[in-house]
């Protein structure tokens, strides 16, 4: 049954977790993704020898699944455990409740083991799926793919994911129930050391909700000392269409507030801004899927706002769409 091919428009960690278990069943996988990078909200933004986590900070790993995973990454070398001093408000942790675990050298690799024996095409964005009576044929930037598809999993946010698949069936309008908030991340380098009395601080209320040294993860690169600064969502929504220069440095203004720290001045700083970062409102389901028309969709917006909420339902898409190509899991692979 090699034959059979899927589409995974989205190399986040949703799309490759969905990828992966799909490729594991002998399909023929191809994942499109319209970044350069993999990992989508687990991105490290690399900036000369400088390298910012500026999306997900961290992971931690509970489910069987999610934790065999992170066992595998860990061999790979491209997982660590951070055990960082944190300052919530006035309360301080002298290491995480639970276990946090970063990519290494870069929460972007993370997701490297997923990418293997799958076709991933980066820099190709997918602004419309059609489907005809040979299967699912996918539009991109640059024309129609020449592929045809047996069946589509859509790995991208619940608004995106709205834009792709609202015309195809009435199971998707349900995306309409998913509500995803902005943020705008901070990346700060400085030629000294920053000492703020921890290496994260967590806020929960003010313009501010996280400030994390980036160079206290392990395996980190060396030189300038690297800071992740991450704006409230109101914060956010209310400059959302700001210029991305001014925001650094209202950003860079709220970590000194925040802190009472005395900043030099950086020698590098940007903000990105994520358009759809959290999830406020989840759907309730670990995915979504139309057996009918062999679609689907899944993200942590399905489940929760975790990266193992994202892994969880990437795997059940997966797990989904098999028995509507005719496909099943060896059973020594579930």
């Amino acid at each position: 049954m090699g034959g059979v091919r899927i589409a995974v428009v989205g190399a986040g960690i949703a799309g490759l977790a969905c990828a992966r278990e799909l490729a594991r069943a002998d399909a023929q996988v191809t994942v499109f993704e319209r970044s350069r990078g993999l990992g989508g909200r687990l991105g490290t933004r690399r900036q000369g020898n400088l390298a910012f986590d500026h999306g997900a900070q961290f992971i931690t790993a509970r489910s069987r699944s999610f934790v065999k995973y992170a066992e595998i990454a860990g061999r790979a070398g491209v997982l660590g455990r951070w055990s960082p001093r944190i300052l919530e408000d006035d309360r301080r942790w002298e290491a995480p409740i639970d276990e946090w675990y970063v990519g290494q050298p870069g929460m972007s690799a993370l997701v490297r083991p997923m990418s293997r024996n799958v076709d991933v095409r980066s820099g190709v964005g997918i602004h419309e799926i059609i489907q005809s009576q040979r299967g699912w044929e996918l539009q991109s930037d640059s024309g129609r793919q020449d592929h045809i598809f047996d069946a589509i999993a859509v790995a991208v946010p619940a608004p995106q994911a709205l834009t792709l698949l609202g015309p195809h069936g009435r199971t998707f309008r349900h995306l309409h129930e998913v509500s995803m908030a902005p943020c705008w991340a901070g990346m700060f380098a400085f030629d000294q050391p920053v000492e703020t009395g921890a290496d994260v601080h967590r806020w929960t209320q003010g313009p501010i909700t996280w400030a994390a040294c980036d160079s206290s993860k392990p395996n980190r690169p060396p030189g300038l000392h690297c800071w992740v600064v991450h704006a409230s969502i109101a914060w956010s929504r209310q400059h959302l269409e700001d210029d991305a220069v001014a925001v650094a440095q209202l950003l860079l203004h709220e970590f000194a507030t925040a802190t009472g720290a005395r900043l030099p001045a950086p020698a590098h700083a940007q903000a990105h801004r994520w358009r759809h970062a959290f999830v406020e409102q989840p759907l309730g389901l670990p995915c979504l899927v139309d057996e009918e028309i062999a679609a689907g969709a899944c993200g942590d917006w399905c489940i929760a706002p975790r990266v193992e909420a994202a892994f969880e339902s990437g795997r059940t898409l997966a797990h989904s769409l098999l028995p509507m190509v005719g496909l099943s899991m060896p059973a020594l692979l579930r």
